[in-house]
């Protein structure tokens, strides 16, 4: 029995071994990155990379820029991700199996490959434009690329399996017994979704709104390449700073104003959610 037990626990502990190598590596990398933020050029001690950062707006309109990026983008990524959810949850095992594939082949196609796709939809040549040019709605094409609306798309359409499959998760295990219970009693469709329905996937819904914003603020592929350098977002300008004008200092100064300002917004919306779902119960 204690054998049974002994080997049990070395199962576990060399099972948790990977999980535990992954969270010593990023706490030891977030350790380093927080002493670097502390030091100025020399090496010496000091809070100048923080004040040279929030005191100067040139440095913290990317931080404004990305935060208000994400914080309209994720809204919209929900309003577009809920009604799939939903239909994924309600529909017949065949209709599911084929949405979830269409899911699962964009979540594991390389950001890359997704974001060059939108270049070719959204150019000057690209299909929208094309099109409408064809149809003479317009004279000349609009300035999707290189330009906010560009990279507001991509952070709305490629995040988009982060919003559903929380929400899918949730809806799927409510009991089927509950709506029609509700519907029996003389509710609409849509108070019984209101107030049956909806609070109940709030869990889901907390969880992908999340997953959205910390892919939205952090986002650096979809801004280098949809905004072409013309509207770059705080992950790009960390990375210019590391890469380019090799002020490392710099950069994890602003890497750590990144963490807490994220870190406050997941807060928020933690705190948000719960309120809004006590209240709805």
């Amino acid at each position: 029995m204690r054998v049974a037990i002994a080997r049990d626990k070395s199962v576990l502990l060399l099972l948790l071994l990977p999980a535990a190598l992954v969270i010593v590596v990023f706490f030891g990398s977030l350790v380093v990155t927080a002493i670097s933020s502390f030091q100025d050029a020399q090496g010496h001690w000091s809070f100048h990379q923080y004040q040279r950062f929030l005191s100067d707006w040139f440095y913290l309109d990317y931080l404004w820029r990305s935060f208000r990026v994400a914080a309209y983008c994720t809204p919209i990524t929900l309003l577009l991700g809920y009604p799939f959810a939903y239909v994924m949850a309600r529909a017949s095992p065949v209709v599911r199996l084929s949405l979830t594939l269409i899911l699962v082949v964009q979540f594991f196609t390389s950001y890359i490959v997704r974001t060059y796709a939108l270049i070719l939809i959204l150019g000057n040549n690209g299909v929208i434009n094309r099109t409408l040019l064809h149809l003479g709605i317009l004279e000349r094409p609009l300035p999707l690329l290189y330009h906010e609306a560009g990279v507001a798309i991509g952070l709305v359409l490629v995040p988009l399996p982060f919003m559903i499959f929380p929400i899918y998760s949730v809806l799927k295990n409510i009991a089927p017994n509950l709506e029609p219970a509700a519907a029996s009693l003389g509710a609409s469709r849509q108070k019984v979704f209101w107030h049956v329905t909806f609070p109940l996937s709030l869990p889901g819904v907390v969880a992908g709104l999340v997953l959205v914003f910390l892919f939205d603020m952090t986002a650096y592929i979809m801004p280098a390449m949809l905004g072409g350098g013309y509207f770059n977002m705080i992950a790009n300008f960390i990375q210019e700073q590391t890469q380019s004008v090799l002020d490392q200092h710099f950069a994890s100064a602003a890497s750590i104003v990144l963490l807490g300002v994220t870190l406050l917004a997941l807060y928020v919306i933690n705190t948000v959610g719960a309120r809004v779902s006590g209240s709805m119960k």
